[in-house]
């Protein structure tokens, strides 16, 4: 339960902090979290690379 609850308390936080925020504010803000959401994608393909040992994103390597 803890771990649920701190994600509703995140969502609860930034949706205060969209409120106060101004656009390009928010649009920074955006801008950070999906360069962090396409550094964790890139990280769970290599991954799952080296563990499946395949290329999956054919970039003509594997890992």
């Amino acid at each position: 339960m803890g771990i649920l609850w701190e994600v509703v308390q995140t969502g609860l936080m930034y949706g205060q902090k969209r409120k106060s925020d101004s656009v390009e504010d928010r649009v920074q803000d955006l801008e950070g979290r999906l360069a962090a959401t396409q550094n964790t994608i890139r990280e769970l393909v290599k991954k799952l690379e080296q563990i499946l040992e395949r290329d999956i994103d054919s970039d003509g390597k594997v890992g």
